[in-house]
Formats: structure tokens, C-alpha cells, sequence
């Protein structure tokens, strides 16, 4: 799977649970969106999990500090 695609989808389901993010990007983190608690976490993991079926490792998901992480890591599991 290309990363733009999963760069366009993550957003979608980033956006699903926190709501609009103007300036979207890589760097974006839990830092920079007051409602990425850790119940929305979950739920994002979860969102995740469910689009592009596959399932995080707690270990390796620990060590992801941004958008642009989740992504590398979604690639590494579903890349071409």
C-alpha cells in the first residue's frame, strides 16, 4: 500500500475522533491535539487496526511519537 494512501486514510480516522485539524501533517502528535487522551488512543488504535487489518504490537506502538510514526509503522506491516 502507497503512504499517501495510508497518510489520506489515517487522517480521515484521526480526524473521525479528534475533528478537524488545519494544518494536518507528519509532526502532528498527542501533544498537539487536546483531545488525544488516552480513551481516544485506544480508539484510534483500534480505528486503525480495523482499516487496515492488521494489529499493533504494544511494544513497537509505545515507541511511535507522531502522525508520521503511525504511518512508517502502518507501511512496515502493509508496504509494497
Amino acid at each position: 500500500m502507497q503512504r499517501e494512501i495510508i497518510f489520506d486514510r489515517t487522517k480521515e480516522i484521526i480526524e473521525k475522533i479528534f475533528g478537524a485539524i488545519s494544518d494536518f501533517s507528519n509532526q502532528i502528535s498527542a501533544n498537539d491535539i487536546k483531545k488525544w487522551d488516552s480513551l481516544n488512543h485506544v480508539i484510534l488504535i483500534q480505528e486503525l487496526e480495523k482499516e487496515f487489518g492488521m494489529n499493533f504490537d504494544l511494544f513497537e506502538i509505545i515507541e511511535i511519537k507522531d502522525v508520521g510514526g503511525i504511518i512508517d509503522y502502518i507501511y512496515s506491516k502493509t508496504g509494497e
